[in-house]
């Protein structure tokens, strides 16, 4: 394994930039470089390296001194020094560079949208696997009559259709269909959610919400932090289905 990969690695366990420097013996600039390069080579995202700053020292820090570019590292330490807040410079050093609130909420949407279309996707293996391929088989013994009669109304109201019914599921029509076949799909799913099929129900009715949030801008909600670490914990928990790979 090369030493970006065990950078990535080592983000993905959980230790910010500051932490791999110092495992790995290399200044932070060095760190960085190599997510930098991660990057751009699409195997990150800007957000995941600022998530991954322990939330008490984002918390600590104001957005406003994160996303001015009228103060210098040494300078927001020393303000924030003035209000008994106590950061390292290499954190705020990585606040600064990936706090952008635009990439921020548009990595947030591709990873809702990722997480739908794979879920989407574990149902339709799953119960071909189990039933069969065709519309007599996994589609008319898996999917509920309820939904198929939704997913057609709304195929038939689609000015430009596409041809299977099923793409046209939301997330509330997917946790319906985990609930209604549940034995047949939970083990598709990471040991969490096998054990408890109410944490399941409770990330998905909420990954809906911020999802409204996020395709509907104009209302004016924003989703909160809190929203942006829910929806990385799910995809991680999910990344780990051995059907799966998010990253």
């Amino acid at each position: 394994m090369g030493v970006r990969e065990d950078t990535l690695k080592m983000l993905w366990q959980g230790l910010s930039p500051k932490e791999i420097s110092r495992a790995r013996g290399v200044n932070i600039h060095t760190t960085l470089g190599y997510l930098d390069q991660l990057v751009g080579r699409g195997d990150l995202r800007r957000s995941d390296i600022f998530f991954s700053v322990h939330k008490d020292i984002r918390a600590a820090v104001p957005t406003s001194l994160i996303s001015s570019e009228l103060y210098t590292i040494q300078e927001v330490s020393n303000l924030l020094k003035q209000v008994h807040i106590n950061a390292d410079p290499e954190d705020i050093l990585v606040l600064i560079k990936y706090g952008d609130s635009r990439h921020a909420l548009g990595d947030m949407y591709e990873d809702v949208r990722t997480i739908e279309t794979h879920l989407h996707q574990i149902i339709r293996d799953t119960l071909t696997e189990t039933h069969g391929e065709g519309e007599m088989e996994w589609w008319r013994k898996g999917i509920p009559l309820s939904i198929r009669q939704t997913c057609q109304s709304r195929r038939e109201e689609d000015e430009d259709p596409v041809e299977e019914p099923y793409c046209y599921t939301d997330l509330l029509d997917l946790w319906h269909i985990f609930d209604k076949q549940w034995n047949t799909l939970k083990d598709a799913l990471p040991d969490k959610f096998k054990a408890d099929k109410r944490s399941l129900r409770k990330n998905l009715i909420r990954l809906n919400k911020i999802r409204r949030q996020v395709m509907h801008p104009v209302r004016g909600v924003i989703p909160s932090e809190e929203d942006f670490e829910f929806i990385r914990e799910f995809k991680v928990q999910l990344a780990l289905s051995v059907r799966m790979s998010l990253f």
